[in-house]
């Protein structure tokens, strides 16, 4: 049973990154800027990912003792919208890069203190 529901979430994640792809190249051709093209893709895949993570039970496909699908969903779906922020940033505000690196930064440790804190609730709950 687990592996249907496997096939299907990767099923849906291919149309809709078909989906994703043809608005992302729609709405560059009409803004005439092809460079939007990169960030609208991170965006709108990376907010599929949070939503499927979002929607999965917890552990749902998971494989080894870690977080699970659910976290890695959501963490790389974040990180993907958050990428594709800062270029839309960078590309309105443009010479802010050593603020939107420190921004990036910031993520990425409140996401690992996050995770960590997450991973060591649960082993306490464990032993």
């Amino acid at each position: 049973m687990g592996r249907s529901r496997s096939s299907s979430y990767e099923g849906m994640t291919f149309g809709f990154l078909v989906i994703v792809f043809a608005v992302s190249i729609l709405v560059a051709w009409i803004l005439e800027d092809w460079w939007l093209f990169i960030p609208l893709m991170l965006i709108l895949a990376g907010s599929w990912w949070v939503a499927m993570g979002l929607l999965m039970r917890p552990r749902e496909g998971a494989r080894s003792s870690g977080l699970g699908s659910m976290s890695y969903f959501v963490f790389w779906g974040a990180t993907l919208v958050l990428l594709g922020a800062i270029w839309f940033l960078n590309d309105m505000y443009p010479e802010n890069a050593v603020a939107l690196v420190a921004l990036f930064l910031i993520w990425i440790g409140a996401m690992a203190v996050g995770l960590s804190l997450v991973r060591l609730r649960r082993q306490e709950q464990k032993g």
